[in-house]
């Protein structure tokens, strides 16, 4: 309709940028333990990373620090990620149709 006040590819950015804060939050919510585990890891001094997998170090944090430490940080992790990803979505289908126009010139 080309009388509505809001053009049609704006909902169209607006979709993709929900689109993205949501799929970067989820994904963070997903594998933020993973993190906390590759953290603990990459801080640990070599002789005990070099015996200890990522099950194990997993493990020995819940034992030591409960299930909640799997997930201390994942607030701000996800105020950081959702709007991040809600711009990169939008910037990168619009760098697509970018380079789509330039080389159909």
């Amino acid at each position: 309709d080309d009388d509505h006040p809001i053009p049609s590819h704006a909902h169209a950015w607006a979709a993709s940028a929900l689109a993205g804060g949501i799929s970067g939050a989820s994904t963070w919510g997903i594998i933020y333990p993973f993190d906390v585990i590759k953290s603990r890891m990459q801080t640990s001094p070599l002789e005990r990373h070099l015996q200890k997998g990522m099950w194990t170090v997993g493990s020995d944090i819940i034992r030591n620090h409960g299930v909640k430490h799997m997930f201390r940080g994942l607030g701000v992790t996800l105020v950081r990620a959702f709007p991040v990803n809600a711009i990169i979505f939008p910037v990168y289908e619009f760098v697509l149709m970018q380079i789509g126009n330039w080389r159909s010139r």
